[in-house]
């Protein structure tokens, strides 16, 4: 299945902020995805709608810093969910990532969220700390980092 995945622009702010009232319990708001979308380095691709559909299926919103980038947030609606968009933004992303200069991608993780922890691992990241009691219902994040060097001849997995 091809997935469209469109740059993120400021525009899109008031989407993504109700998107993310959807998907998360503490949402950040129209304002706070304006803010992030205005930082240096900030990048992110939107999940098109499929024909016949009103809102687009997900998105992912990123920074580059140095030779670092950081997944900020990343999400796909319920009824899109397990059909590779989150694999879909997650590769788009780290290819984004990997052209900016950055040789890492950190991003982090509720350690209950079983489903996203199982994504990130089979994208090649690896648990490198943890948060305690980070969220607001006292859930540790749990900090995973993905290497984007490649070796001579290595290819990175999508």
């Amino acid at each position: 299945m091809t997935i469209d995945l469109q740059p993120i622009a400021p525009a899109h702010a008031a989407v993504l902020a109700a998107m993310h009232r959807i998907c998360f319990a503490e949402p950040w708001d129209e304002k706070a995805m304006s803010e992030l979308l205005a930082m240096p380095g900030a990048f992110g691709f939107l999940a098109a709608p499929k024909p016949g559909e009103a809102h687009p299926q997900g998105f992912i919103l990123c920074r580059t810093a140095g030779d670092e980038a950081e997944v900020l947030t990343v999400l796909v609606l319920p009824p899109c969910r397990r059909r590779g968009v989150a694999t879909a933004l997650l590769a788009r992303a780290t290819e984004m990532a990997g052209q900016a200069g950055a040789t890492v991608l950190f991003l982090e993780v509720a350690a209950d969220n079983d489903s996203a922890r199982h994504l990130y691992s089979t994208q090649g990241f690896e648990q490198v700390g943890c948060r305690p009691r980070y969220y607001g219902n006292a859930i540790d994040a749990l900090v995973m980092k993905r290497s984007l060097a490649m070796e001579a001849g290595e290819v990175m997995p999508s």
